[in-house]
């Protein structure tokens, strides 16, 4: 195992853009408790999976993974890729849309770019988890996770976040901004490999494994 080594995605130029904007973005509204490294598989892409709470889950991982040198192909909620703005946004910085209806496409195409070399990024849960539906700090994940990373026998980086909710609550249109900041915590598991050829089983255990960053 090393730290950070990841091949850039043809769109790294404007990941890394788009990163420096969220850096100041995420300042603005929190502070940040993050790693400087990450412990990365050799020579091999990876899937990293993160809980998902808040949309600005989004701008604290994007900051961070700018700030460790890492790239790439971020599996998104589908219907955003509609809008205007952001749509073409995510496209630019090489976003997968993901769907209950585009679930196939969607892993398809990222078990593609993990054959190219390039890294890719799920929530499993799928959908912004209230509370009341993460008794105890994660939802229920998804099978998907397990079928891409088990296709190729990769590594699965495991991503716990925290904090985030309080600063975007799910059903607000934006932030707050609130003072002092409200902190925000993004820690790393250690890659994992799976173990076994049932995607519910796997993907309990990738979600056991998040849970476990979250205290």
């Amino acid at each position: 195992m090393n730290n950070q080594r990841s091949k850039p995605i043809a769109q790294a130029r404007a990941f890394r853009r788009s990163g420096k904007v969220l850096s100041t973005v995420a300042r603005i509204f929190s502070k940040i408790d993050a790693p400087t490294h990450i412990e990365t598989p050799d020579g091999e892409p990876f899937v990293l999976a993160a809980n998902h709470r808040s949309f600005f889950d989004f701008i604290v991982a994007w900051k961070v993974l700018n700030e460790l040198g890492l790239t790439c192909h971020c599996l998104i909620r589908a219907d955003l890729f509609d809008k205007p703005i952001i749509g073409s946004w995510l496209k630019r910085n090489g976003c997968i849309p993901a769907s209950r209806e585009t679930r196939e496409e969607a892993e398809k195409l990222a078990i593609s770019l993990l054959d190219s070399g390039y890294s890719v990024a799920v929530m499993p849960e799928g959908r912004l988890v209230p509370e009341n539906d993460r008794p105890e700090g994660v939802g229920k994940g998804r099978p998907g996770i397990s079928r891409i990373a088990r296709s190729r026998n990769l590594c699965i980086i495991p991503v716990g976040l925290t904090g985030t909710e309080k600063i975007w609550p799910i059903g607000k249109t934006f932030p707050r901004i609130r003072f002092p900041r409200h902190k925000v915590s993004i820690k790393f598991g250690k890659p994992m490999r799976l173990s076994s050829n049932d995607d519910i089983v796997n993907v309990e255990a990738v979600m056991g494994e998040i849970k476990s960053l979250l205290y």
